[in-house]
């Protein structure tokens, strides 16, 4: 083949791809949207009350978080880090953000990501290698997926949440790694459900393995002062590598893991999504250390937002719909098809709320759904709003 006919073909294979995705549904396109409250959008020109926001605490509007970025920007008069941490990226108020996730997850020190995403793939790719291997939950979020994949270990994936199958897989292969991790959401981003870190720290203590623990969507919305799941249960384990994001319930961008201090210096040399990438805008780290001061105080509203999570599955249930389980805010409705799913968020549009549509491959191939997130900040008539418009879809 020529090169011309080679570069002709090229085009065509994405063309032919793209109509194939397109006519299953699974197609995806950006839509603007602009956010005018903490529980309102402008979605297509229309205005709808927003359940596709991962502001759980509604702290991406507090005032003190945004007056905290204002006054970072002001005082230095720049907005962007510049460089990586290890150039000249790292500033004061960089350091002070890593010093305060550090007290906050009560350990020793803590790194800055760019991004959740960044976050994981760092992690895992740089703690594992292609002699160790690692144990991953079937609906783990893709960061953590693509980490596994990175770092060359064996990767044995386990059926979700079913620890029972678990440790059958870890008796069978436990043997075949160096170092063994298990992989795994706290709160799973699209089922909402929860991990079961009790069973998970046993099996890490009985076979001699860590756990990458992602507890993006946990962050400030469960524990005592917010740090996660792992604080809500009671869990202190140094077999625990905990991930975190800023991005989430405290409401500003990026990634963090926070630990001993030998992990955050393996990471600083190895985790090349953090070696690589700029630092993260000066006023976005001044905007998370006050995020994370307020969070810490917001024991109320985690009761209020999981009070809300309950009472609302409830009404969906007995609309006879099947949705997940828990206290999370991340609720899911199963409709399974993604013809369907597409025209059910179309309609609640179209009645005033926005619920955004997951497909493949985000979920599983018979796994489409719509998933709410809820905010401390939604009233009780526009969860209202929200069931009415359920009720008549």
């Amino acid at each position: 083949m020529t090169d011309k006919s080679s570069h002709s073909a090229f085009w065509s294979h994405l063309e032919d791809a793209l109509e194939a995705r397109h006519a299953e549904s699974l197609n995806r396109k950006c839509t603007v949207s602009e956010p005018l409250g903490p529980t309102t959008i402008s979605r297509n020109g229309k205005t709808v009350v927003n359940f596709g926001a991962n502001d759980y605490l509604g702290l991406a509007w507090h005032p003190g978080v945004r007056q905290a970025a204002m006054e970072a920007s002001h005082k230095l008069q720049k907005f962007g880090s510049g460089a990586s941490p290890l150039v000249t990226g790292q500033t004061e108020q960089h350091a002070k953000l890593r010093k305060t996730i550090a007290e906050f997850k009560d350990c020793e020190d803590a790194i800055v990501f760019s991004s959740g995403y960044a976050a994981n793939v760092g992690t895992v790719a740089s703690l594992a290698g292609k002699e160790d291997v690692i144990f991953s939950d079937s609906l783990n979020h893709a960061s953590l997926i693509d980490g596994c994949r990175l770092s060359r270990a064996q990767v044995v994936v386990y059926p979700h949440c079913d620890h029972d199958a678990l440790r059958q897989l870890v008796q069978q292969n436990r043997h075949r790694g160096r170092f063994a991790f298990i992989a795994t959401d706290s709160v799973f981003s699209m089922d909402g459900d929860l991990a079961q870190l009790a069973e998970i720290n046993r099996l890490c203590e009985e076979f001699d393995l860590h756990c990458i623990l992602d507890e993006a969507h946990a962050t400030g919305v469960y524990g005592e002062s917010g740090q996660g799941l792992a604080e809500h249960l009671g869990i202190i384990s140094n077999r625990f590598i905990s991930v975190g994001t800023l991005s989430k319930a405290l409401g500003c961008v990026g990634g963090f893991v926070a630990g001993p201090r030998v992990l955050i210096e393996w990471l600083t040399n190895f985790a090349r999504s953090w070696v690589y990438s700029t630092a993260s805008t000066i006023p976005n780290a001044a905007a998370a250390c006050q995020a994370i001061s307020i969070a810490k105080t917001m024991r109320a509203e985690r009761i209020q937002l999981a009070t809300q999570a309950v009472q609302l599955r409830a009404k969906l249930g007995q609309l006879g719909l099947q949705v997940g389980m828990g206290d999370s805010p991340i609720i899911p409705i199963y409709i399974n098809d993604p013809k369907r799913v597409l025209l059910a968020s179309e309609r609640l549009l179209q009645m005033g709320v926005y619920v955004p549509a997951i497909r493949p491959p985000t979920v599983p191939r018979d796994g489409s759904l719509l998933r709410i997130s809820l905010s401390v900040c939604h009233t009780e008539s526009e969860i209202d709003l929200l069931t009415n418009a359920i009720a008549l879809w």
